[in-house]
């Protein structure tokens, strides 16, 4: 009984936490783009790639820019380095340190500079676009706005 009990609460308890951790990835442009980082660089550090990581990647990536990826990967080019930090390398502070400024949003579209500070000088500027997918918000571009 007392098993039922305790796997009944972890489950009332992922049920409670689903839906709010949905709304705090997606609640401005600026929540998207601070959560994803977040959660990205940290499955970097971790070495997993994000891109293996279909369902959650796609709480924060656009249906459009995930495909339009798969096709850059498989293209003759390949990508040339990881397509959301802009770079071959990446530094573990950046999932804490992510500086956004110059936010534009007209209707369901977004920009948004975004600053990832590291260690050592090691940073990254890029412009991010967001779009809003069924009322979430989802990074649907990533530019790199030099260093």
């Amino acid at each position: 009984m007392k098993r039922i009990a305790v796997v009944l609460s972890l489950f009332i308890a992922v049920a409670i936490s689903v839906p709010s951790f949905a709304a705090e990835t997606s609640a401005t442009p600026e929540d998207c783009i601070r959560n994803f980082y977040r959660w990205y660089v940290t499955n970097l550090v971790a070495n997993r790639d994000p891109m293996k990581q279909r369902n959650e990647i796609r709480r924060y990536a656009s249906d459009r820019l995930l495909k339009q990826i798969d096709k850059m990967v498989k293209g003759p080019d390949g990508l040339d380095g990881d397509y959301f930090v802009d770079a071959q390398d990446f530094d573990p502070l950046w999932a804490k340190n992510i500086a956004i400024s110059d936010v534009k949003t007209t209707g369901d579209k977004s920009n948004a500079h975004v600053l990832l500070n590291g260690s050592q000088g090691m940073r990254k500027k890029l412009v991010v676009h967001l779009v809003k997918e069924s009322g979430t918000w989802k990074v649907d571009k990533v530019q790199g706005g030099g260093d």
